[in-house]
């Protein structure tokens, strides 16, 4: 029988229930009333991390002996992506720096593959952190924090594009020097303005 436990305390399963995507539905609509949201989902103890995509949705509850569930304030959950951010820029400035050494030494397919992954990554972060500037009600044209985000972003996009166009002109050594000297300048002004943000993320309210 499926047992379900949300934050560790034991909910009954609806009926009818025969997929994930069923399951997930019901779990919103009581997170919903209760002002919460899940953040995380494991099946049998494994963590799913893309519990909202369609496959994970579409997955057959038969044979899946127990979910866990996660059910966080919303102020909790931005704190934790706006964290995950910081997280995944730091990754991407030590991955710069490794491309940089490519750059300057004879693994140049290895690098212009490192690089196309490494401007994927840059341009989906931006969008994740445009979406959380709208959960701050931090619109481009706001002052304050408001502005930082739509500067930084213009400043990050045009180093992306001059990345771009010093690849395109074969400077690899000008590439290696945005990589190295450049973009984590950019980074840490980005991991300090997302601390920033998230410092300014009201604390859910207790009791």
């Amino acid at each position: 029988m499926l047992q379900i436990f949300v934050n560790d305390s034991p909910r009954q399963p609806p009926e009818p229930c025969e997929t994930w995507g069923d399951l997930l539905a019901h779990l919103d609509e009581w997170a919903a009333a209760e002002g919460v949201l899940l953040s995380a989902a494991r099946f049998d103890g494994v963590e799913e991390p893309s519990f909202r995509d369609g496959d994970a949705a579409r997955r057959p509850l038969v044979g899946i002996q127990c979910v866990d569930v996660r059910a966080v304030p919303p102020a909790a959950l931005l704190r934790e992506c706006l964290d995950e951010a910081v997280q995944s820029f730091g990754a991407m400035a030590a991955l710069a720096g490794r491309l940089a050494t490519r750059y300057r030494g004879a693994d140049l397919t290895g690098a212009h593959e490192g690089l196309r992954d490494l401007v994927r990554e840059i341009s989906a972060l931006v969008r994740m952190i445009g979406i959380l500037t709208g959960a701050l009600g931090l619109a481009p044209s706001d002052e304050g924090d408001g502005s930082g985000v739509a500067r930084e972003m213009a400043s990050l996009e045009e180093l992306v594009r001059s990345l771009a166009a010093t690849q395109q002109a074969g400077d690899w050594l000008g590439v290696a020097d945005v990589l190295e000297y450049d973009l984590p300048v950019a980074i840490q002004r980005w991991e300090a303005l997302l601390r920033s943000l998230a410092r300014g993320v009201p604390a859910p309210k207790q009791g």
